[in-house]
């Protein structure tokens, strides 16, 4: 699997997401909650009972020995015309919500493929420290077969040998470290991509990178950050909720108007002497009944509550106001430290590349000048170490710029998955 790959099945399998989208799920029916509040409400009921003994004649209003039947009906409705405009802020403050969770959505998505990208490239640096460290070996168990050669003819004496299979030795055991970190990288990357643990999870590690060449000026990804990286966003939009929700709880303070209506009928037998009243038709007409209603409800004293709602929305408010100050300024020194390490791993990628290439011609001097007997087994250890740290320098160089480009690309508008 490429980095991609990974990062996109880290993402579509991620809880953290799908928790999130659920929350989004929530915004929205909180919206559709909230735009319904402020439509008319209308209610309708239906009931029917029997008496049997003594009871009242609902026609006399007096009392009866008789069994008795009724039915009746009723519907009514209520609007709100006036409530502080909390119906209005309760509408937009859920739909600033829903806007929030789109970001912190997309937020989640990031946070998931940016760990996943971290653990692939552990994946991709053991993996090419496996490699290096077994050329090493390799290397090192050739210089021990010409050594033991050499012995046999006297031209090498026991201790350079010696000194040549400590190296040797040292190299084995350096291969066995980086194979186990290799399978530690590997579960930690099929951690984060949420992977089953009984599938193997084969990744491409051949990720090219070219020399490290001009840049979008810092200024320029600050800005578009700032005022487009979903961390911004989401501090951005909590902050406005945070506005209306004071809004809602000051318009708690203020007098409420509804008006509302309703219809009502209902039907009555005597079940001794069903002829006795109208039949079900008439019956319904006639006892027909409407009304009217308009309700003015002021706020005068209730406990402080609405009072103490209205301090903490202010409170929270401010803090959401802090909130965001401390969000963008910790986003900025997050840009300010992977520009900065991307310009500083470009440069420290083009010196390793040079150092490595110096430290070969170094160590195959040296390899030629061991063979002729003119230097130590120690001079050619140490020169291999060097070969080797060189190498493994300009490899951990080279990774480290891949991710901070992508992570600079990232934060200047270029998707993290592409």
């Amino acid at each position: 699997m490429t980095l991609d790959a990974c990062m996109r099945y880290a993402v579509e399998h991620s809880p953290a997401v799908r928790r999130q989208d659920y929350a989004n799920r929530n915004y929205r029916q909180d919206y559709i909650a909230s735009v319904a509040a402020l439509v008319p409400s209308v209610n309708g009921a239906v009931s029917a009972s029997t008496s049997f003994g003594r009871s009242v004649d609902p026609e006399t209003n007096t009392y009866t020995d008789v069994s008795n039947f009724d039915n009746s009906y009723s519907a009514s409705g209520q609007m709100p015309l006036f409530a502080g405009l909390t119906g209005i802020n309760t509408v937009r403050a859920a739909k600033v919500m829903r806007l929030q969770g789109v970001e912190e959505l997309q937020l989640a998505r990031d946070e998931v493929a940016l760990r996943t990208m971290e653990a692939y490239f552990d994946v991709v640096y053991y993996t090419g420290s496996v490699r290096l460290a077994r050329e090493q070996l390799e290397t090192s168990a050739a210089e021990l077969a010409k050594s033991r050669k050499l012995l046999e003819l006297g031209l090498k004496s026991a201790a350079d040998v010696a000194e040549v299979e400590s190296q040797c030795a040292s190299d084995d055991y350096l291969v066995t470290q980086q194979e186990n970190n290799l399978a530690l990288a590997e579960i930690a990357l099929s951690e984060a991509m949420n992977y089953p643990a009984d599938r193997p999870l084969v990744i491409d590690t051949d990720i090219a990178v070219g020399t490290p060449a001009g840049t979008v000026p810092f200024d320029d990804v600050l800005a578009y950050a700032l005022d487009n990286h979903p961390k911004a966003l989401a501090a951005g939009y909590d902050v406005r909720h945070s506005r209306l929700q004071f809004s809602v709880a000051k318009g708690n303070l203020y007098p409420s108007i509804s008006v509302g209506g309703g219809y009502s009928t209902n039907f009555f037998m005597n079940l001794d002497d069903r002829t006795q009243y109208a039949a079900f038709p008439a019956q319904f007409r006639d006892n027909r009944g409407y009304y009217f209603s308009a309700q003015l409800s002021i706020p005068i004293f209730g406990g402080l509550s609405r009072r103490t709602s209205l301090n903490r929305a202010r409170n929270n408010w401010r803090i959401a106001e802090l909130r965001r100050v401390e969000t963008l300024r910790a986003l900025q020194s997050e840009i300010a430290q992977a520009y900065q390490q991307m310009l500083g791993y470009g440069k420290e990628f083009v010196q390793a590349s040079k150092k490595s290439d110096a430290a070969q011609l170094a160590y195959d001097a040296v390899a030629g000048k061991y063979e002729r007997g003119m230097v130590s087994a120690l001079d050619l250890q140490t020169a291999a170490d060097k070969l080797l740290q060189a190498r493994s320098e300009r490899l951990r160089a080279r990774l480290q710029y891949i991710v901070r480009v992508r992570l600079v690309e990232y934060y200047n508008g270029e998707p993290l998955i592409r």
